[in-house]
């Protein structure tokens, strides 16, 4: 008997939002919470310590690519523990197809690392200024879906040791990539790794 793991489709493949696709999508988030709750639990007393010294270099750092290299340090501690739970994993590249917001700086420092020439949207939609109900972000965002990152290669990161913050941020703590799949015209769930300090 096929189980709805058995369903997912490869990334960047856009799927109708079909009464099947959306029925497995519900069946998933029956008890999810708890699921991913109790494999959270794991992580309780973990030192976080780590992660605030790393925060407070790039708050010192004297120039942005300094301060982009601690932030990075900084986001890889705070999914280090918690990547051993998640979905996500070598090869699987759905969130490789959808819009990623990335400050101008950043984007800077990508270019230098990598040689590749500097996106001119880069840093027009931040977690600052963006109004997701806009016109001109709902037609960037919708731009992306189903289309590859630019240093997507046969479903893996090209710079993975450049990558994007967010894309180092974002965890699916569900078994499988089935609400990371791209559903036409449909926002899905997913369960990701609350990255937000807690306090």
């Amino acid at each position: 008997m096929k189980t709805d793991s058995d369903f997912v489709v490869p990334g960047g493949q856009v799927q109708t939002s079909a009464p099947e696709v959306m029925g497995r999508i519900e069946r998933r988030w029956e008890g999810l919470r708890e699921r991913v709750e109790a494999k959270l639990q794991t992580l309780k007393g973990v030192d976080r310590r780590q992660e605030s010294r790393l925060l407070d270099q790039a708050a010192k750092a004297g120039t942005v690519a300094k301060r982009v290299t601690w932030l990075r340090k900084a986001a890889d501690s705070v999914t280090g523990s918690a990547a051993p739970l998640a979905a996500c994993r070598k090869g699987c590249s759905h969130c490789c197809h959808i819009a990623v917001m990335i400050s101008r700086a950043e984007a800077l420092v990508i270019a230098k690392e990598t040689g590749a020439p500097m996106n001119p949207l880069a840093g027009k939609y931040t977690m600052a200024n963006v109004d997701e109900d806009s016109e001109s972000y709902k037609a960037a965002t919708q731009e992306a879906f189903g289309k590859p990152c630019t240093f997507l290669k046969d479903d893996v990161c090209g710079i993975y040791s450049s990558r994007p913050l967010q894309c180092r941020l974002l965890l699916n703590m569900d078994e499988d990539a089935l609400l990371c799949q791209l559903v036409e015209g449909s926002t899905i769930n997913v369960p990701y790794l609350n990255t937000q300090e807690q306090g």
